[in-house]
């Protein structure tokens, strides 16, 4: 062990100990006598110039030295353990923590992953949805996409592709909202909407003003938090949503949904791949980014 560290046998005994609060119950979990585990703990209040525990009648209590000591030591060692385990089952060589949009995970992302298992097969791939991500704690995460402007001063971000907004609803309900001239009267739908955290998303606005359709109160309808929501909310019939058309080609392709109108005006704001600047080019992150980068392309084609 390094100089400045206490002895790890030391740090592991009373680890035990405070768990088990007993000097008797620690000795029987580490197989060792009770006196090897008091001379343990000797040695390290000794290297530390600390009291760690007091000893009671029945229990020991941790000193606030302790607790504070006892903090540091357990989640050390749970990191260890699961280095340990990810080392002896090789999956520190292909597992990749990514976070996702729910959004775009769900829709897009999950659809399409049987082609990236099929890339690499020993790929552990774990997927989170959080609102924000934590790519600043390291153990945690090892990339994200992210949907916004790419402005993350203090991380690398690469643009994979634009929103695209769409008007659609369920096949029923454009027909119920076509007269016999063939036009559509959204006036009579009910709008989906999409919420952020200071209100709502204003795709209904601007997707209404850039096709030049007047006489639709955007303020009237239903909210959603998330525009999966939106959309299974407009496959159910409930009525119309605005959606970027990424993540409806699937429901448009299959017929569950229909585009109200031709109409496609770009969003304000991207989808991208992000991770800090420092992430090495490990073998996973790297064929993620090519198998997702590959997939767009195809998409597009």
């Amino acid at each position: 062990m390094p100089a400045d560290l206490p002895s790890l046998n030391a740090l592991k005994a009373f680890e035990v100990v405070a768990r088990c609060r007993s000097i008797t119950r620690a000795a029987a979990v580490l197989h060792v006598t009770p006196g090897a585990v008091s001379r343990q703990l000797k040695q390290l209040e000794h290297e530390l110039d600390e009291t760690l525990v007091v000893r009671g009648s029945r229990q020991i209590r941790l000193t606030p030295a302790g607790e504070r000591l006892m903090e540091s030591v357990a989640a050390s060692l749970e990191q260890m353990r699961e280095a340990v385990g990810d080392l002896r089952h090789g999956r520190h060589r292909r597992r990749l923590a990514l976070n996702i949009p729910s959004t775009l995970a769900s829709r897009w992302i999950m659809p399409r992953l049987h082609r990236l298992r099929a890339l690499d097969p020993t790929l552990v791939l774990s997927i989170r949805t959080e609102a924000r991500d934590r790519l600043s704690q390291r153990d945690e995460l090892d990339a994200a996409i992210r949907f916004g402007t790419g402005d993350w001063p203090d991380l690398h971000s690469r643009h994979l592709f634009s929103e695209q907004h769409v008007a659609v609803a369920a096949p029923a309900v454009r027909q119920a909202l076509t007269r016999r001239d063939g036009a559509v009267m959204l006036a009579d739908a009910t709008l989906l909407h999409v919420l952020k955290r200071d209100g709502r998303y204003l795709s209904w606005p601007h997707w209404l003003d850039a096709a030049g359709i007047t006489g639709v109160d955007a303020g009237k309808g239903f909210e959603f938090d998330t525009l999966d929501l939106a959309i299974e909310a407009a496959i159910a019939g409930l009525d119309a949503t605005i959606a970027d058309w990424h993540m409806v080609a699937d429901d448009l392709a299959a017929g569950r949904l229909v585009q109200l109108f031709e109409t496609l005006v770009p969003g304000t704001q991207s989808y991208w791949w992000v991770h800090p600047p420092q992430t090495a080019p490990t073998g996973p992150l790297e064929t993620f980014e090519r198998w997702l980068r590959a997939t767009l392309e195809t998409r597009h084609a």
